[in-house]
């Protein structure tokens, strides 16, 4: 997920590409080879014409991430925190 909204496209198509190949492989069936010819062209092509990413894709993507934010917990120091000594263990 590019946050820059250029890597959509070429990463569904890549995507996509993968999955028919590896369907090729399975099946060795000569349109899914095709398919993930075509699906690698349109890849390079979206990436070389820096293709934008569509606005429904853009307001899925960004409520993906709003999900993922309330659902991993914050970490509790920051990455700038230095971590004094550790008091001593009463047994």
């Amino acid at each position: 997920m590019g946050s820059d909204g250029v890597n959509f496209y070429k990463d569904l198509f890549a995507s996509l590409c993968f999955i028919f190949f590896g369907a090729a492989l399975a099946f060795q069936h000569p349109y899914l080879y095709f398919a993930a010819l075509m699906c690698a062209c349109l890849s390079t092509t979206a990436h070389r014409k820096k293709w934008p990413t569509p606005i429904w894709a853009q307001l899925y993507i960004d409520r993906l991430t709003d999900y993922i934010n309330k659902r991993v917990p914050k970490k509790e120091f920051k990455d700038d925190d230095d971590i004094g000594p550790l008091p001593p263990i009463d047994k």
